[in-house]
């Protein structure tokens, strides 16, 4: 399936015995045929305490997982899973609310008054976020939902870490306390800390490209620059690998926000380079930063 592929497009392995086994794959044409190949799946597709240790220690610091309680955000489990669609369900019933004119207003005013990026950001996941708990979400969760690890770099600061995860904990503290029972916490924790770290930055590139296609912007400018997988079979993707990865330990990168610059392809911005399993928010996205796009343009 694979062998036809340019050499140069190989994927990088960094290979620890014992420690690490990490792929990683930048090429468009790669992630695609990769992801496809059945050889690989989401993290939570293999329960937590048997998943690599340096995966269980730098996702605790991260707002894709909650150790405390077992759960993992939504789009790291497999199709597989029952709990999968149900609440994949729940977060399109509530994004479908969409938003209202006075919240794009009062994004651009702050915008065009150079407002700070934590009260851009505070007033983003109040947008986003509020259809869940119906009620203001305080400042202090919006200031602290910044400091959860975003790179396998941050993670390797030790007080960098140990801020991820106090931020981490109290993000969730306060879903248990003001989400209903029923829902999942670290779907709602997570874009919490989603708008807070990466949309303040996106709103201000929108705000330098108004006479730019809104999808332009964000395929050139991805907010999400890489997603993983696991292998689930013993696999060297048609030979691209030298020996085969090791189902339940070896960790693919699909470097998704390099794939969407090469390809202007939006699938990659919100995706690994298809509408299966896009971003439930993504449709919100770009409608919300068209419309902002206008309203800036007065």
């Amino acid at each position: 399936m694979l062998n036809n592929v340019k050499k140069f497009a190989k994927p990088r392995r960094i290979k620890i015995p014992f420690l690490l086994d990490i792929i990683i794959i930048s090429e468009a044409e790669l992630i695609k045929k990769v992801e496809n190949s059945g050889d690989i799946d989401r993290l939570h597709s293999y329960d937590a305490e048997s998943l690599p240790g340096w995966v269980k220690v730098y996702f605790r610091a991260t707002k894709f997982y909650d150790d405390k309680r077992d759960l993992w955000f939504n789009p790291f489990e497999s199709t597989s899973n029952p709990t999968y669609q149900p609440r994949r369900n729940y977060l399109e019933e509530k994004v479908a609310t969409s938003y209202s004119k006075e919240d794009v207003k009062r994004i651009a005013e702050l915008l065009q008054t150079n407002a700070e990026d934590e009260v851009i950001a505070h007033e983003m996941v109040q947008i986003v976020n509020q259809r869940f708990f119906d009620k203001e979400i305080p400042l202090e969760i919006t200031k602290t939902a910044k400091h959860t690890v975003q790179s396998f770099s941050e993670a390797l600061v030790p007080w960098k870490y140990s801020r991820g995860r106090k931020s981490q904990q109290q993000i969730m503290e306060y879903c248990e306390k003001n989400l209903s029972p029923d829902v999942h916490l670290l779907d709602v924790g997570h874009n919490i800390g989603e708008v807070v770290q990466a949309t303040a930055g996106g709103l201000r590139k929108l705000k330098e490209n108004l006479d730019r296609p809104v999808e332009e912007i964000f395929t050139s400018h991805p907010l999400t620059p890489q997603v993983p997988r696991i292998a689930i079979k013993a696999s060297t993707f048609d030979g691209l690998l030298s020996s085969p990865t090791i189902p339940g330990k070896t960790v693919v990168i699909l470097k998704i926000g390099e794939a969407a610059k090469k390809t202007q392809d939006i699938n990659f911005a919100f995706a690994a380079g298809s509408s299966e399993r896009v971003c439930v928010f993504k449709d919100f996205f770009l409608e919300f930063m068209g419309d902002l796009q206008q309203e800036l343009k007065k």
